[in-house]
């Protein structure tokens, strides 16, 4: 396990983060954005896995961190975006013989409210991604923190997602996502096309809903276990991703053309609005994606 750190013109860093098993992640210190995730294939042979989507989508999602306060005492939601991925942070690289890691922690100040935040990413030997968000602050708010990644597990983007398998348990969905409420109104996921508790390959999902643009964004409520199991048949590699969140929002994206999907992402953000944190007692939350093959 190691890390190595590559210095960039802005002044900040690079972080290389690798495995004994090929997997490697390329962190930035200046947004916390991932670069790169390498995984093998069956084969062996390892490929970048994510798609950037900040380049060629419109409008153009940002790489790195999002992070929004919550201002809710009006009685209806007021957001201000934190500009995360803009944010230089203070990088910390550690290794050990089972894995090796990066903290990036930064305090910010808005509207008089003082606000630490600590991410920790972790690579292990077990072939697994841990993101680890954690805040603290001044005064009692609603926070919410996460890094959106767009996944295309063919490697290098050889293949649209279309032909990835996807299963998660929820019984529960909001679509599209709309402006954030307080209460909002979730529909049951059975009898339509948002129900993949039984699985579906995601070419069915897009015809059933007959997209003519990339779908809008979903949010699920998890109903048993928070995992969702992501497989690619051809290159043969598998991610699950658990998370300490009650659900998640997937969103795609296209490449080039409207047609082809070529990332598809699932935002642990903290939609429903439960984190609340008070003072010295931190925001917490865990998500961990884990890489296999099959052969």
């Amino acid at each position: 396990m190691q890390v190595r750190m590559n210095s960039q013109k802005d002044r900040s860093a690079r972080y290389r983060l690798n495995n004994d098993c090929g997997m490697e992640v390329e962190i930035a210190s200046k947004g916390g954005s991932i670069e790169r995730l390498i995984v093998p294939d069956r084969n062996g042979h390892p490929e970048n896995i994510m798609f950037d989507c900040s380049l060629v989508t419109v409008p153009a999602i940002p790489r790195g961190l999002s992070g929004r306060l919550y201002d809710t005492s009006s009685g209806s939601v007021h957001e201000i975006d934190l500009a995360l991925h803009q944010l230089s942070f203070t990088a910390e690289p550690f290794s050990t013989t089972q894995e090796s890691g990066l903290r990036l922690s930064a305090e910010i100040a808005v509207n008089g409210q003082v606000i630490a935040i600590d991410i920790l990413y972790v690579l292990t030997n077990n072939n697994q991604l841990i993101l680890r968000y954690a805040a603290t602050t001044n005064q009692p708010l609603r926070l919410s923190l996460s890094l959106p990644i767009f996944f295309n597990l063919s490697g290098n983007l050889k293949a649209s997602i279309t032909q990835h398998d996807l299963k998660f348990a929820s019984s529960c969905f909001i679509h599209p996502v709309p402006a954030l409420s307080i209460n909002p109104c979730l529909q049951q996921t059975k009898g339509t096309p948002f129900d993949f508790r039984l699985g579906r390959r995601l070419n069915r999902f897009f015809l059933d809903k007959m997209f003519s643009r990339s779908p809008a964004d979903t949010y699920y409520l998890f109903h048993q276990q928070p995992v969702i199991s992501v497989h690619e048949a051809v290159s043969g590699r598998w991610m699950t991703m658990e998370t300490s969140q009650p659900g998640f929002v997937l969103s795609t994206a296209a490449h080039h053309t409207d047609t082809f999907f070529s990332g598809i992402c699932f935002d642990s953000t903290d939609f429903l609005l439960s984190s609340l944190i008070n003072g010295p007692i931190p925001s917490f939350h865990e998500t961990t994606y884990s890489f296999s093959t099959t052969y």
